[in-house]
């Protein structure tokens, strides 16, 4: 279940919080003067969501690596746009 707890209260449960996050899976987002500020989100989650990230970086680098670089990125965006219009 997804809360919100401001900064002070956050400070203040600290091992409730912790405890609700990891036993229960809930997430918590920390709050200063009402604007988020964190997220506190369960150790699988958040190395999963970094698992996906090097993942994706991996990919793209090794598709860059192999695309044709004799077009531009601006040709690309043109080329696109004229096929759009059509």
């Amino acid at each position: 279940m997804l809360k919100t707890v401001s900064a002070i209260k956050a400070r203040q449960n600290l091992g409730q919080v912790m405890n609700e996050v990891f036993l229960k899976d809930d997430e918590y987002i920390v709050e200063r003067a009402g604007k988020p500020l964190v997220a506190i989100i369960p150790i699988e989650k958040y190395l999963n969501m970094t698992g996906k990230r090097q993942e994706f970086f991996r990919l793209f680098d090794s598709i860059q690596g192999t695309a044709d670089h004799s077009s531009s990125v601006e040709d690309d965006i043109n080329e696109a746009l004229t096929a759009a219009r059509r």
